[in-house]
C-alpha cells in the first residue's frame, strides 16, 4: 500500500527556533486538518535522552508474571488496588491482543501524586521495584518529560498556526494527566488466532487484526513503534493505508477531544493494528489536560471538564471496559 495520506515532518526547525520554523508549523497545521495524523523527524538525542531509550523502557516486559501482577488492575487482581494506572494483560476473548502498562505523572513528578481524591484517574501509578529493573524509573521519567515537553511544542505549534489564543490551549495542560503507555503485541496462540478477522495477506505474509480501529479520545499522542510495524490509518475512500516505521522518528495523530475542541478543523482519524504472527512492541504518549481542567471550544462555545468526558469515552477499549469510576475502597 503507497504512502500517500501521512506526511513526514521535520520538527528540528520548530524545536531549535531556526529556518523553517514557519514552514514546519504550516505543515502540522496541515496535517492536523487534513489526515490527522503525520510523522515527525525527531532522534532521540535531540530529546536529550539516549539512543537505546525505548529498549531500555520496553525491559518492563521481560519482567516474570507475578511481578506485572503485582501491578495489575483491579479489574484483573482484585487484591489490587489500582483501577486506572497500571498492567494489563491480553484477552483471549476480544480481537485486540496486547498487554501493556499505563503510567502516570506521578513517575515524572512526584509530588502529583493523589492518594486522597478517590479518583481513579488522579492514582498513583503502580511500579515496579527498583531491584527488579534498575534504572527503569529514572529512564520512564526522561521519557515521560521528553514527551511531555515535545507535546506543548506541538500544541503551541497548532495554536499560532490556526490563530488561536496560546494560553487558550495551553493553560489546560498545566499539572496534565498524560499517560505514558509501553504495549506489547505478542505473538498470538495459533488457537485464538484461527478465529479472528485475517485483513490482508497470504500464507507467512498473512496479517489478522490485533487492535481493532479506534480513535484517540485525548488531544495528541505520540507514538513510537518498533519496525515490526503494523500501524494503519483508514483513508478518505474507507480502505486502509500503513504507516511504516521510521528511524528516528515519532508517529503523531490527534484525538476526538481536540477535534471537539477545534470544532472539528483538526482531524481525529480512525486506525488499527494488524499482524499477529510477530511479536511487536510500541510506546504512545496521550498528551491530555489536568483531570479537571474545564475545556471549552476555541470559539468560547461549549465546555466540560476533561476527566468526565475522557473516562466517557474509554470505555469503548476493552481494557477498560467494565470500570467504574471510584477507588476500591468506595466500590
Amino acid at each position: 500500500m503507497s504512502q500517500t495520506l501521512i506526511p513526514h515532518i521535520d520538527l528540528i526547525p520548530l524545536l531549535a527556533d531556526a529556518p523553517g520554523r514557519a514552514e514546519t508549523i504550516a505543515a502540522i497545521v496541515d496535517a492536523a486538518c487534513d489526515s490527522g495524523f503525520m510523522t515527525i523527524g525527531i532522534a532521540p538525542g535531540q530529546l536529550d535522552l539516549a539512543d537505546d531509550i525505548h529498549g531500555r523502557l520496553l525491559r518492563f516486559f521481560e519482567l516474570d508474571a507475578a511481578h506485572k501482577q503485582q501491578l495489575a488492575r483491579h479489574k484483573f487482581v482484585p487484591a489490587n488496588r489500582n483501577v486506572y494506572r497500571g498492567y494489563f494483560p491480553p484477552q483471549n476473548e476480544d480481537p485486540t491482543w496486547k498487554e501493556g502498562i499505563d503510567l502516570g505523572p506521578d513517575i515524572a513528578h512526584p509530588e502529583r501524586a493523589d492518594t486522597a481524591s478517590g479518583d481513579p484517574l488522579r492514582e498513583p501509578t503502580p511500579r515496579p521495584p527498583a531491584s527488579a529493573l534498575p534504572g527503569w524509573a529514572e529512564d520512564i521519567a526522561a521519557y515521560y518529560q521528553a514527551m511531555e515537553t515535545l507535546g506543548q511544542s506541538i500544541a503551541g505549534a497548532l495554536a499560532e498556526g490556526l490563530e488561536i489564543d496560546h494560553d487558550t490551549l495551553l493553560r489546560p495542560f498545566d499539572r496534565g494527566n498524560s499517560t505514558l503507555r509501553l504495549i506489547h503485541y505478542p505473538e498470538r496462540p495459533a488457537q485464538t488466532l484461527a478465529a479472528m478477522p485475517a485483513v490482508d495477506g497470504q500464507g507467512a505474509a498473512r496479517r489478522w487484526l490485533v487492535g481493532v480501529p479506534h480513535y484517540d479520545n485525548g488531544f495528541i499522542t505520540l507514538l513510537w513503534q518498533d519496525q515490526v510495524g503494523g500501524l494503519q490509518v483508514r483513508t478518505p475512500d474507507g480502505g486502509w493505508e500503513d504507516v511504516p516505521p521510521r528511524n528516528n522518528a515519532l508517529v503523531v495523530n490527534f484525538g476526538r477531544l481536540l477535534a471537539d475542541w477545534s470544532g472539528d478543523r483538526i482531524q481525529a482519524t480512525e486506525h488499527r493494528i494488524v499482524g499477529g504472527t510477530r511479536s511487536r512492541h510500541s510506546i504512545p504518549f496521550f498528551f491530555e489536560p489536568a483531570v479537571d481542567a474545564p475545556i471549552a471550544a476555541a470559539n468560547g462555545d461549549g465546555g466540560y471538564i476533561y476527566g468526565d468526558r475522557l473516562w466517557e469515552r474509554m470505555q469503548e477499549f476493552v481494557e477498560f471496559q467494565g470500570l467504574q469510576r471510584s477507588s476500591v475502597a468506595e466500590a
